[in-house]
């Protein structure tokens, strides 16, 4: 009797074990796609995009093209295209998998402005019949995409990170032929932490892109239906102990002339051991780049694998106010500082000083009562779809 207990339990656990798994990609690709409990895997938390700078006077330039830690994978890609997710080449994410024969296509791009695949418009419902979280077996337009890089040798000892900001609607990633993640939903951004994954030398992305998928069922709305990489394509390199995230919040005064400046800022140590001793700079400038105040953290410490949260308030004297009139807006620069005073890294933002208030069901800014006035108006580009170029 124990040992029929004993087996009995080795299955349960085994089976367990086997359902908790999570699947390889192409396995089960209807698994992501038509499951509303899989929407992402793997990605990193959200925030705040930047890249780090070596100092305070190139983070005010803030020209990322030319920093040392970007790098950008627009460009060319090589492409495969295939009228449902059954006719992709089932090792095309492989380092050695040969696509000479394979066509090429612009990343950021939509396909169907490309020459593949066919530009639908839908002013409501989906082209197809809607039974969510169900998707269609016949027709799902799907892209493989690939392209290699080299890793800078500056970037040696740093986290680097992948940034998707728009891929329309499910995307699977491979670098070196090895699952990275998934990611559901056009018009958010997905971010990987691809550290583990590169290589010295040469390295190979791979992306598979389907067009409908369950997270298809929440962008149903009046607009052109295109798919697609349709927006940038990016790499960044930080520090293994780095500011992470930040934003400000600024409280006017009942004049609506003085104002508080909260800022917050997350500290990310990917480190074995605790980061010691650490304290944060923030610096605020006006328009023309000279210095209206300058905060410093306490210190504090950051765990291994752990994150924190520095806090810094200042009140400023009668800022010059934000509005859509006189759009304002002041530099700020965030340094992260050793426990000997050495720049670890430093980012840069712009911030506006305005407060926005509902009265009565009124809107008001800066103590001001504002009339909205909206209008439908999607991104669309005539030859470019939905990637929309600067000029535009």
């Amino acid at each position: 009797m124990k040992r029929t207990i004993c087996l009995l339990l080795i299955y349960l656990i085994n089976v367990v074990l086997i359902f908790s798994q999570p699947k390889d990609f192409l396995s089960d690709i209807y698994y992501f796609i038509e499951n509303t409990s899989v929407f992402e895997v793997n990605q990193e938390e959200g925030h705040t995009p930047f890249v780090t700078y070596s100092s305070v006077g190139e983070a005010l330039l803030n020209n990322r093209e030319k920093a040392a830690n970007f790098m950008s994978l627009n460009g060319t890609w090589k492409f495969y295209y295939s009228d449902t997710p059954e006719g992709i080449q089932a090792d095309f994410f492989r380092e050695n998998f040969n696509d000479k024969k394979w066509n090429t296509t612009r990343v950021p791009s939509n396909w169907e402005m490309e020459g593949f695949g066919d530009p639908l418009f839908r002013n409501v419902r989906t082209p197809f019949p809607p039974n969510p979280p169900y998707v269609p077996g016949e027709y799902n337009p799907t892209g493989s995409y690939r392209r290699t890089f080299i890793v800078p040798s500056g970037w040696k000892d740093k986290e680097v990170f992948l940034r998707m900001e728009k891929t329309a609607s499910a995307s699977f990633v491979w670098i070196n032929g090895k699952e990275v993640g998934y990611n559901e939903g056009g018009q958010e951004p997905a971010e990987y932490n691809i550290t583990k994954y590169l290589k010295s030398g040469r390295n190979t992305i791979a992306v598979l892109v389907i067009k409908y998928s369950d997270g298809y069922y929440l962008e149903d709305q009046d607009y052109w239906r295109l798919a697609g990489i349709f927006d940038d394509v990016w790499l960044f390199a930080t520090p293994k102990t780095h500011i992470f995230d930040w934003y400000s919040v600024t409280d006017l005064d009942e004049n609506y002339s003085n104002s508080t400046l909260n800022l917050t800022a997350d500290i990310r140590n990917y480190l074995s051991i605790s980061s010691n001793d650490l304290t944060v700079r923030a610096t605020l400038y006006d328009s023309e780049k000279k210095i209206v105040r300058t905060m410093v953290s306490e210190k504090i410490t950051v765990a291994p694998g752990g994150k924190e949260k520095v806090s810094l308030k200042s009140e400023i004297i009668n800022p010059e106010k934000w509005s859509a009139e006189s759009p304002a807006l002041y530099h700020l620069t965030f340094e992260l500082l050793n426990n000997s005073g050495k720049i670890l890294g430093v980012i840069s933002g712009r911030i506006g000083f305005k407060e926005t208030e509902i009265r009565g069901q009124v809107f008001y800014l800066n103590g001001v009562p504002v009339k909205l006035n909206g209008t439908n108006s999607h991104m669309q580009h005539p030859d470019l779809g939905h990637t929309m170029d600067e000029a535009t």
